[in-house]
């Protein structure tokens, strides 16, 4: 029951990251070489660090 509120949470939160998720990916386009891969690595910690936040929420919600 609680994967099933996760999941369907971090499709609700997905959503309104899409913006900045889109743009994160217009940027990203238009590097290269090691200014990309730094960038693509703080994009990645990002929204690692977010699903952290939203997963430690999570039990908030009981």
């Amino acid at each position: 029951m609680r994967l099933w509120r996760f999941i369907r949470r971090a499709v609700e939160e997905a959503g309104v990251l899409a913006w900045t998720i889109g743009g994160t990916a217009l940027v990203l386009i238009t590097l290269s070489g090691p200014i990309f891969r730094l960038g693509l690595y703080i994009s990645m910690i990002a929204l690692a660090v977010h699903i952290i936040g939203l997963w430690a929420a999570l039990g908030d919600d009981e």
